[in-house]
């Protein structure tokens, strides 16, 4: 058996924020940048300059706004298909300001669009009494509770308005651009219904956030769903991903560099979820609360910027457990507490 863990990342180059660099003919990578710790998203734009399909915007925030201005200022790009990956700001941010630029569809998965708009709907609204509960259940403290009273409504500030229609996209469906055809595959977990573009006759799979080379993408249990199990979801999808993409594929990521090494990667993000759930079985000899387990689920030091992503990750782990009948989950004081079965 071949035990070698380690990717190869062909290219040494690496575009700078707001630009662009052609890394295959007709394959072209723009790097913008985001406004936090992960500082960058990859844009991938595939054809000829005059004829070329977009995958994934860009947040929608000045930096972007101008380095989009600059890039078509600059070249020749005329677009004919904008595809978002999933509905995150960093991906769809700009889809409704390309759009309409270039007078052309929004391409994506149905789960996606509607899931977008509703969260774009909360702008300026209230924050939910069951989004509260949900957080203090968690284990939140109070003053924590109120930052995230603040911050609500804040996704619609990180988006273009939407088109008010769109073309769907689903799981199998064969689309063809760049005279390549792309094989439509969904994935659950990270998203409502993301979606990969695969090329077999190329080897050459757009990814979005299911598949990255150095961070695994967050899995969170969220106050609209408080009892779903997005990380099995997650496992089956990177599972179905290595059944169908080739290990000698290359993959163009949202994160970090292309790179080789498909299915050497998904067994390390299965193997990673798989790991984090056995410590944290091994944890829940006493009662936990949410909060008390971030200590054996993440490497990182959890602040307030990074807290609402924990709690979700946290939960989505637990959810796990539960589901696989190695947990149970009670309530004291309005406090959710978890321990072994």
């Amino acid at each position: 058996m071949n035990t070698d863990t380690r990717l190869v990342f062909p290219y040494e180059d690496v575009p700078k924020n707001g630009t662009m660099l052609e890394i295959e003919n007709n394959v072209r990578w723009i790097r913008m940048p985001l406004p936090m710790s992960l500082n960058h998203i990859n844009l991938w734009l595939i054809g000829e300059l005059n004829q070329s399909t977009l995958i994934d915007t860009g947040m929608y925030y000045d930096d972007v706004k101008n380095a989009w201005n600059d890039i078509l200022r600059e070249s020749d790009i005329k677009l004919e298909n904008i595809i978002v990956t999933h509905m995150h700001p960093d991906h769809i941010g700009m889809a409704g300001w390309l759009s309409r630029h270039f007078q052309i569809p929004l391409s994506m998965s149905r789960g996606e669009y509607y899931q977008c708009r509703v969260l774009a709907s909360d702008t300026g609204d209230r924050v939910p009494e069951e989004a509260i509960n949900f957080y203090k259940n968690a284990g939140l403290t109070d003053n924590q509770i109120e930052a995230y009273v603040k911050r609500f409504g804040f996704f619609g500030s990180m988006i273009s308005t939407l088109p008010d229609s769109y073309k769907r996209l689903k799981n199998g469906d064969s689309i063809s651009f760049a005279n390549t055809d792309w094989s439509i595959i969904d994935g659950y977990g990270h998203s409502p219904e993301h979606i990969c573009l695969y090329s077999n006759e190329k080897k050459l799979l757009i990814a979005g956030d299911q598949l990255l080379p150095t961070i695994t993408s967050n899995v969170g249990v969220f106050p609209t769903e408080p009892y779903a199990n997005p990380l099995e979801d997650w496992l089956d999808s990177c599972k179905k991903l290595k059944n169908i993409v080739s290990e000698d594929a290359l993959v163009l990521p949202s994160h970090g560099r292309p790179f080789l090494g498909a299915h050497k990667r998904l067994d390390a993000i299965i193997n990673h979820h798989e790991s984090a759930l056995t410590k944290l079985h091994n944890l829940l000899t006493e009662p936990m609360r949410s909060v008390d387990t971030f200590e054996v689920l993440f490497k990182r030091e959890i602040d307030d910027t990074n807290l609402l992503m924990a709690t979700g990750e946290s939960l989505a782990h637990l959810n796990c457990l539960i589901e696989r009948g190695l947990a149970k989950k009670y309530f004291k004081k309005n406090v959710a507490y978890y321990e072994q079965v």
